[in-house]
C-alpha cells in the first residue's frame, strides 16, 4: 500500500477563502487517498506562509520525511500549494520528488509528475504571485498616501477596518488585555511575572489571537505566554 503525505498550505491573504482552507485542502486530499487505496501516513500543514517562501516547518519536515524514504506520494489540492517560486518548485517536483521515488499528485488539477505540465503551472503561479505583488505595492502607495494603514496584520489590541476605501486601526477586544499588561507593568510586575498572570487566565497569545479571534484558549491545547512575548507588547 502506498503510503501518502498530505501536505496543504494558506497566505495570510487566503485565511478565509473557503477554497483555500487548510481544513478544506486536507478533506481534498484525504478523499483522493481513500478512494485509491492508499494510506494516510502524515499531514503537514503551514499556516500564514507565502508561496515565494520555502523556508516553512511543515515543509521542511515534509521533505525530510521525504529524505528518510517514510512516503511514496505526496498529495496537495494544486500545485500552487507547493510554491509560487519556479525555479524552486521545479527543483523539488522534477529533480528531488523524482530522486526519492515520490508521487506527487494535484488533486485540483487532475495531475501527477508531469515535467512540462508542472512546469507551466508553475511558470503561471510564480507570474500571478509576481503580479499580486505589484497591485499591492500599489494599493499601498495610496493606502499611506491618504493616511490609512498599511501593514500586515494589524498590531495586538488592534483590528483593522475599511472606511471609505482606507484601511484603519480601530482598537477591539483585545484592547482591554494589552491595557491590563501595561497596567501590572506600572505596579512592578516583571515580564515573567506578567507571563504567569496571563497563563493562569488562559489568554491566547497574540499570535494564537490573530488566527482565532479567541480572548482566552477554548481547547486543549494552549500556547504559553513568556518573558518574551510579554516585553514585546511594552515597547
Amino acid at each position: 500500500m502506498e503510503r501518502a503525505g498530505i501536505y496543504a498550505r494558506v497566505s495570510v491573504k487566503h485565511y478565509n477563502i473557503k477554497d483555500y482552507t487548510i481544513e478544506n485542502q486536507i478533506l481534498i486530499a484525504r478523499r483522493y487517498i481513500t478512494r485509491n487505496g492508499m494510506e494516510c501516513a502524515g499531514i503537514y500543514s503551514d499556516k500564514g506562509f507565502s508561496g515565494m517562501d520555502f523556508n516553512r516547518p511543515a515543509w521542511k519536515r515534509l521533505v525530510k520525511d521525504i529524505s528518510a524514504h517514510r512516503l511514496n506520494v505526496v498529495v496537495v489540492k494544486d500545485l500552487s500549494r507547493i510554491g509560487r517560486n519556479y525555479i524552486l518548485a521545479g527543483e523539488y517536483i522534477e529533480k528531488v520528488f523524482p530522486e526519492y521515488g515520490i508521487r506527487l499528485v494535484a488533486v485540483s488539477e487532475g495531475c501527477n509528475n508531469n515535467g512540462f505540465a508542472a512546469g507551466l503551472k508553475n511558470i503561471i503561479n510564480e507570474w500571478y504571485a509576481k503580479e499580486s505583488g505589484r497591485k499591492v505595492s500599489i494599493v499601498k502607495q495610496y493606502q499611506k498616501k491618504k493616511g490609512g494603514y498599511t501593514g500586515g496584520m494589524a498590531p495586538y489590541g488592534y483590528c483593522i477596518k475599511t472606511e471609505n476605501g482606507l484601511r484603519i486601526l480601530k482598537e477591539d477586544a483585545s484592547m482591554e488585555v494589552l491595557k491590563k499588561i501595561k497596567e501590572l507593568k506600572s505596579q512592578g510586575y516583571t515580564s515573567t511575572e506578567t507571563a504567569e498572570w496571563l497563563n493562569r487566565q488562559k489568554i491566547n497569545r497574540p499570535s494564537v489571537y490573530n488566527v482565532t479571534r479567541e480572548i482566552h484558549c477554548t481547547g486543549g491545547d494552549y500556547l504559553k505566554w513568556d518573558a518574551g512575548s510579554v516585553r514585546r507588547l511594552w515597547k
